[in-house]
């Protein structure tokens, strides 16, 4: 949705999600759709966003900044 209709990603909601079972490339009824339903399919990551360890987070700032210059 994000990319076909130029939406930012923040601004999607997610409102109802279902499992489909039996032959989905035969039940799926938009071509775009069946391209990605196929089984073994595999999605390149495309920005890894590296997260920080528990310990080494922190509420406030360790020293404050020296303004004074």
């Amino acid at each position: 949705m994000a990319g076909r209709h130029k939406a930012q990603r923040e601004s999607l909601v997610v409102i109802k999600t279902t499992e489909l079972k039996g032959d989905l490339v035969k039940n799926c009824r938009r071509v775009y759709v069946r391209q990605i339903v196929r089984p073994n399919v595999k999605f390149p990551i495309l920005h890894k966003r590296i997260r920080p360890e528990a310990r080494y987070k922190s509420v406030f700032q360790a020293n404050r900044p020296v303004l004074n210059a």
